[in-house]
């Protein structure tokens, strides 16, 4: 089934944002006051530019979600909802990981038995299990329909 624009294009900002993400992976504190004459960071440094950039998403954020709410269309479906939930916390777990010095991935919490390292490669690990065999299980019925 092709995917529609709107899909296309929220995958475009999560791929935007990985790359934003692997450039700033190679910041440190210290740059964040390097000047910039972007002009979305209103004569600023770096900092101002990324608080610029987080308020700017939320603001197109709201923009989007009037939008729909203007128009009827607000996300009422179970499925988007769940997906959102999953981005989000997504985005928790990923947020947690930037900028953490790679000698604390085989670190436990106390009375933890897993690293961090063993956590993510655990949610990688389940997601893709869980979801390809979601798309096989709903491949094979089809299939067993369309024979029927």
């Amino acid at each position: 089934m092709p995917m529609n624009e709107s899909t296309e294009l929220a995958l475009k900002l999560l791929r935007q944002l990985t790359d934003t993400i692997e450039q700033l992976s190679g910041l440190s504190d210290d740059d964040l006051t390097f000047p910039t004459e972007h002009g979305c960071a209103m004569n600023g440094g770096v900092q101002r530019l990324l608080i610029h950039n987080a308020e700017h998403d939320r603001m197109h954020a709201g923009a989007v979600s009037t939008a729909r709410y203007t128009a009827k269309q607000m996300q009422e479906s179970q499925l988007s909802h769940l997906t959102r939930d999953l981005i989000f916390q997504r985005a928790e777990l990923v947020g947690q990981l930037l900028h953490m010095d790679d000698a604390l991935l085989d670190a436990k919490a106390p009375n933890d038995e897993w690293s961090i390292r063993e956590h993510v490669e655990h949610v990688l690990y389940w997601e893709h299990n869980s979801m390809s065999q979601v798309a096989s299980e709903m491949k094979s019925q089809a299939g067993s329909a369309a024979a029927s």
